[in-house]
């Protein structure tokens, strides 16, 4: 995950304040957002100001993401609705320690091996008394982690059925099929593998920017996915901005939460 940290440590850096705090897996360090003033911003001249460090340095995070797309998967799998960053970064680096993807697994042995291990309170953000949580979808997401690791190996080497397909939006439809993955996480793993490029990663911080910019009123997620990456990358060609850098941009600039 180290490809991932970096990503999100330098979206704190890049953001123009006295107000750091670095990353770790190993440390327990959190990552956390900065939460900048709640007036409006206006994008095209933060864009202009910041862009290009953000193109460069995402260009070699999503290099450094991309060296393994099984545990890539993982993380996609363990985050979503209700679950923060920290909390599926740390979840995930737990299941690495399984090796959930490992050809021996029996799908129903390793969906109880894994509800096991999500139960256990052993995962940051520790709370406020220093204790650790324990991860919100238990039985769900082992449910999903088993039938995923079932789905890959039917499909190895993924990386490589992923580059034969030409279309990016084909790519995301194949990743659409894995249990537990939907457009957002597609979009993601795929964005991080360096397989897309002109796909859009929805979240709560490219909604915020765009209802902001009065580019959007009134939208539902999952629904209206489509409608709003096509407003996201309509956006973010009239700004001559990727994708994936005016994404951790926006994400860098805006309060957690």
């Amino acid at each position: 995950m180290q490809g991932r940290d970096a990503l999100w440590e330098f979206a704190d850096s890049a953001y123009p304040t006295d107000q750091l705090s670095p990353s770790g897996e190993s440390s327990g360090v959190q990552v956390r957002r900065r939460r900048p003033a709640t007036a409006p911003i206006d994008w095209a001249m933060v864009w202009r100001s910041y862009g290009d460090l953000y193109v460069r340095r995402i260009s070699e995070l999503i290099t450094a993401a991309s060296a393994d797309i099984e545990h890539e998967l993982l993380f996609c799998i363990l985050g979503g609705h209700g679950v923060s960053y920290e909390l599926a970064r740390s979840a995930a680096f737990r299941l690495r320690q399984l090796d959930v993807f490992a050809v021996d697994w029996d799908p129903q042995a390793l969906q109880v091996r894994v509800r096991e291990e999500l139960n256990e309170a052993q995962f940051q953000p520790a709370r406020k008394n220093g204790s650790l949580r324990r991860y919100r979808f238990p039985t769900r997401k082992a449910a999903h982690v088993a039938a995923a690791a079932s789905w890959v190996k039917k499909r190895r080497p993924l990386a490589e059925l992923l580059r034969g397909i030409e279309s990016e939006h084909r790519r995301r439809e194949l990743m659409c099929q894995c249990p537990g993955v939907g457009l957002k996480s597609a979009s993601w793993l795929l964005r991080n593998a360096g397989l897309a490029e002109n796909l859009a990663v929805i979240d709560v911080h490219v909604l915020r920017a765009l209802a902001s910019s009065g580019r959007i009123n009134g939208v539902r997620l999952p629904q209206d996915y489509l409608a709003i990456e096509g407003k996201f990358l309509d956006w973010c060609s009239e700004l001559e901005a990727p994708p994936a850098a005016m994404d951790l941009l926006l994400w860098g600039w805006q309060p957690a939460g």
